[in-house]
C-alpha cells in the first residue's frame, strides 16, 4: 500500500459495518480512485472489519463468574509444567537429540579408529629407522660413541 494511504486507513475503518467513522481525507480519496492496488486492499480490509465485529460478544455478555480465575488457574498450571527436562519428553526434540548423539558417536568412532592405524603405521615406521640405525658399520657407531663421550667429558 502506498504511503499517504497506509497511515490513514486503519483509522478510518473503525467505523460501523466495515464503513469509514469519519470521511477520508481528499488526498487519500484520491490516491483510492486512482490506484486499484490500494483500492483493492482497501476492500480487503472491510470485508476483514466486517467479519472481526461479527464474532464480537452481544452487548451486555459478561463471562461466568470465575472465569477469570479459571484462566489465571490454567496459565499457572501451564507455567508450573513447563521446566527445562520437559524439553527433552517432546517427540521432535528427542528425535533430533537421538540423531545428534548417534552422529556425534560415530565421528568420534571414526576419528578414534584413523588415528590408531596412524599411530600403528608411525610406530612400524619409526621402528624399521631404528632398526637400520642399529646395523650401521663399525667406523660410523665408533665416531658417535667418541661424540657423545665428549658430551659427557665436556664441563665449563
Amino acid at each position: 500500500m502506498h504511503q499517504p494511504v497506509k497511515g490513514s486507513l486503519e483509522d478510518y475503518l473503525r467505523g460501523t459495518d466495515g464503513r469509514f467513522l469519519r470521511p477520508l481525507p481528499p488526498e487519500v480519496e484520491d490516491h483510492l480512485e486512482a490506484c486499484g492496488e490500494c483500492n483493492a486492499e482497501l476492500k480487503d480490509f472491510e470485508s476483514d472489519a466486517v467479519a472481526l465485529r461479527s464474532l464480537r460478544a452481544p452487548a451486555g455478555f459478561e463471562p461466568r463468574g470465575g472465569f477469570y480465575a479459571r484462566v489465571m488457574q490454567r496459565i499457572d498450571e501451564a507455567r508450573a509444567s513447563s521446566s527445562v527436562w520437559s524439553a527433552f519428553l517432546e517427540p521432535l526434540f528427542a528425535k533430533r537429540l537421538a540423531l545428534i548423539s548417534a552422529t556425534l558417536v560415530v565421528l568420534i568412532g571414526t576419528y578414534l579408529v584413523t588415528t590408531e592405524r596412524a599411530d600403528a603405521a608411525l610406530q612400524q615406521h619409526s621402528g624399521a629407522a631404528f632398526a637400520q640405525s642399529v646395523n650401521v658399520d663399525n667406523t660410523t657407531q665408533q665416531e658417535r660413541d667418541a661424540v657423545l663421550t665428549q658430551l659427557v667429558d665436556f664441563s665449563e
